[in-house]
């Protein structure tokens, strides 16, 4: 009893921390999409201020293009004007024909100390590296947040305007940063800190200590640059993760589940031998609903073919009796119904197999290897002549088996290595043998496409095709069937095999009889 409590103890104080962990990466999921809700917000409001900017430069472009100087100074107030009422926070609107700042919107006390600046000479840190910038890019060009002549922190963007490959000056306009956040709500995230800055490390918004709390983070791109939006609970993250009902409930619910966990196990000390009985009784009884399951399985798989003999039936005499009246396209119809229906047919049939075999008889005596292979290449002999292909087999050992089973693992080999042979030669496929202890290897080697490592445990399951149908036909069962007739005789199926050169499958069997080895393990 002391030894189960130090161990919950323990586990409990791990359990703690592995949901701590949980909620954090929780947490950081939440956080993440609303941080990229909120950047998403102030992209848009960016892009609407970047939008005016680009409607500026063409209004100039094409004044400018008709050489109309007169018209860009009388229609400039007006126009500008309308974007003034449209968007919050513009600071300024400035035309600089041969870069020298000539009008400016709202002409204020602060605005007016602007004109006259020439934009390719100003000494201010940046802002002529800006104006270059939108010159070599005929787009737009942002600079970092700075402090405006007309005081206060703006963002300046700017346009090269150009008539026809000759640069005629540039628009610019100013945003007042604050009026841009608040247009977006990024300021209304309760119980987060957020903070925004520049690819430069230049804080635009926010709290700069966000940064330093390990926040999702979120780029919001610019025309020449990007910005880093970042989000974080405003107590890091292990408070917020410890915070809250669930948390309590965990702890509250580990407690509880501890003292329940130690009545659990002296009940189950003084109940051990019932409950050894129970779980016999539940195995026999699933053991049993397995088979009815399997048996149901099997009956409807086989009552399901004789509906679908009808459809494919049907659909012939249909195609028959009205060749004349049917267009081309009600043809491929019928014949799209009868493929898929005589696909259908030959599902229910692999899945009769593969669910029988649990139910089919064990070999009572060895049959020789040689003559199921000889059933399996008359079989595939229409399929091994149209491919070209040739089938070699050394001597061949006598096995517990019988030639039905071992047949039809041969046909799935053989016939699985003549539809995926490589394009470039022809396919070659060779049956031999050998000993491996307790057990007798039958390797079928073919040289055609090769299988992937990492598809090696999937080819064997039920209905699994690393092909399309179209590609390659087949119900997706010939390997799992194969597996499970070898697997009832006591053996199995492994594969290697390396892309572009072929594979080699093996049907190991062991060399005594699986009914023998199903007696002693019954009776250990």
């Amino acid at each position: 009893m002391t030894l189960v409590a130090v161990l919950w103890l323990g586990l409990s104080l791990w359990i703690a921390d592995v949901y701590g962990n949980y909620r954090e990466a929780q947490l950081r999921g939440q956080a993440l999409a609303l941080a990229v809700t909120s950047a998403g917000a102030l992209t848009n409001a960016l892009s609407q201020r970047l939008a005016q900017v680009r409607g500026l430069a063409a209004f100039v472009a094409v004044k400018a293009a008709e050489n109309q100087p007169g018209e860009i100074e009388r229609e400039f107030p007006v126009f500008a004007a309308s974007y003034y009422q449209q968007v919050p926070g513009i600071r300024n609107i400035a035309v600089a024909p041969d870069f020298v700042v000539r009008l400016v919107y709202p002409r204020d006390a602060g605005n007016l100390k602007v004109v006259g600046n020439h934009l390719l000479e100003d000494k201010r840190p940046g802002f002529a590296q800006t104006v270059e910038r939108a010159l070599q890019t005929r787009d737009l060009a942002v600079h970092e947040p700075l402090e405006m002549i007309q005081g206060g922190q703006g963002l300046l963007a700017r346009q090269a305007v150009f008539v026809g490959d000759r640069p005629w000056g540039t628009v610019g306009m100013i945003f007042t940063i604050s009026a841009m956040l608040e247009s977006s709500r990024i300021g209304i995230l309760e119980g987060y800190a957020w903070g925004l800055r520049t690819a430069a490390g230049t804080v635009v918004g926010g709290d700069a200590g966000v940064f330093a709390m390990q926040p999702v983070s979120v780029r919001i791109d610019l025309p020449d640059g990007h910005w880093d939006f970042a989000l974080a609970p405003s107590g890091g993250w292990r408070a917020a993760a410890a915070r809250g009902a669930e948390v309590t409930a965990l702890r509250f619910g580990l407690l509880i589940l501890g003292i329940g966990i130690l009545c659990l196990t002296w009940v189950a000390l003084q109940r051990r031998e019932t409950l050894e009985r129970l779980v016999d009784s539940r195995t026999r009884q699933l053991t049993s609903a397995n088979r009815e399951l399997e048996r149901f399985s099997f009956i409807v798989a086989h009552d399901l073919q004789e509906p679908l003999r009808s459809i494919i039936s049907f659909s012939q005499l249909v195609e028959r009796g009205l060749s004349a009246q049917l267009t081309p396209e009600q043809r491929q119809w019928l014949a799209s119904l009868g493929t898929s229906a005589r696909l259908m047919k030959a599902l229910l049939h692999d899945v009769q197999i593969y669910l029988g075999e649990n139910n089919a008889p064990l070999p009572r005596r060895q049959v020789a290897a040689t003559e199921a292979l000889a059933i399996a290449r008359r079989k595939l002999n229409g399929r091994i002549q149209q491919a070209g292909a040739t089938v070699e087999a050394g001597p061949l050992p006598m096995v517990w088996a019988d030639h039905h089973r071992l047949g039809e693992v041969f046909v799935a080999l053989i016939g699985n290595a003549i539809e995926y042979r490589s394009l470039d030669r022809s396919p070659v496929v060779r049956v031999s043998c050998r000993t491996e202890g307790p057990f007798q290897v039958i390797d079928v080697a073919d040289n055609g496409i090769g299988i992937e490592e990492t598809y090696f445990d999937r080819i064997f399951e039920v209905f699994q095709r690393l092909h399309s149908r179209n590609a390659h036909p087949g119900t997706g069962m010939g390997l799992a069937i194969a597996k499970k007739m070898v697997e009832h005789l006591g053996g199995t199926i492994r594969v290697r095999s390396a892309v572009g050169q072929g594979s080699v499958f093996s049907i190991v069997l062991p060399v005594a009889p699986a009914w023998i080895a199903n007696a002693r393990s019954e009776q250990m």
